[in-house]
């Protein structure tokens, strides 16, 4: 796992996840008992130990999390994250102003991974030209590598998505910042192909609306709602289409398949 995706699934992904106030939190690192933790218990019979300040302002921050995917930013209220995350009022005002500081703290914390991840995944696709060599297979990579980090912060990315993009003037620029950031590496990507003769004649602007458009709508209508979907299998899916979509008219379709989707 790559240090921006690690980070990101330690501190976030596997814990909103499969956030579960009732007993435990399941993340990608094991199954950790929450009440010997210091986290919020039903069962009143297991003693609940004092959380160390950091730990208790994350557990807001997924509690948060889970409220705004599932109510909207708009309908969850302060009350419903204290009862969410088990803690009195009181508690949430030591370490949060306002549901509206949450929410920004959130989308910066989403942002800030898939921008890592955008500046890495262009640094793979320009090592790979500079080599000459598994073009496509890198182009596949970082296509896995964005279906992963969506599907392993799925609050984030419901949140970023649907909740984030119109709600207020400081949410949508920051919406309009990574979508910029994605659209410019996204841009410079296809015409490294265009110019390199693996791309037909097109308007690399449009093909990279089209990627873009379609990648989200994907992520938002395939991947989060079934959970546990298969990523490898939707990566291979989307990258044979832009393929057979893309390629020149003298250009090898199945040789270039075998190129990006052979070595799993």
């Amino acid at each position: 796992m790559s240090r921006h995706r690690h980070r990101a699934a330690t501190l976030w992904a596997s814990a909103l996840s499969r956030f579960n106030l009732s007993c435990v939190i399941v993340g990608k690192l094991g199954v950790f008992d929450t009440c010997a933790y210091g986290y919020y218990c039903n069962d009143m019979s297991v003693p609940k130990k004092r959380m160390p300040a950091s730990e208790r302002r994350e557990h807001i921050l997924m509690a948060s999390a889970a409220v705004f995917s599932r109510k909207g930013y708009r309908m969850a209220s302060v009350s419903d994250i204290v009862e969410e995350a088990g803690i009195g009022r009181g508690t949430f005002y030591l370490y949060f102003d306002s549901k509206r500081e949450i929410f920004l703290e959130l989308i910066e914390a989403f942002f800030r991974g898939y921008a890592e991840l955008l500046e890495e995944n262009h640094r793979y696709l320009e090592d790979a030209f500079k080599r000459g060599s598994k073009v496509l297979r890198t182009w596949r990579g970082n296509m896995l590598r964005v279906l992963e980090y969506h599907q392993e912060n799925p609050y984030l990315t419901n949140i970023a998505y649907r909740e984030a993009l119109g709600k207020d003037k400081d949410f949508s620029a920051r919406v309009g910042e990574l979508s910029s950031l994605a659209r410019e590496k996204l841009v410079a990507e296809f015409q490294m192909m265009y110019d390199r003769g693996m791309m037909r004649e097109c308007d690399v602007e449009v093909v990279t609306s089209v990627v873009m458009g379609s990648t989200i709508y994907l992520v938002m209508e395939h991947l989060l709602p079934e959970g546990k979907a298969d990523v490898e299998s939707l990566a291979d899916m989307i990258v044979e289409y832009h393929i057979r979509a893309l390629i020149t008219e003298a250009g090898d379709v199945e040789r270039a398949l075998r190129s990006a989707l052979e070595e799993r």
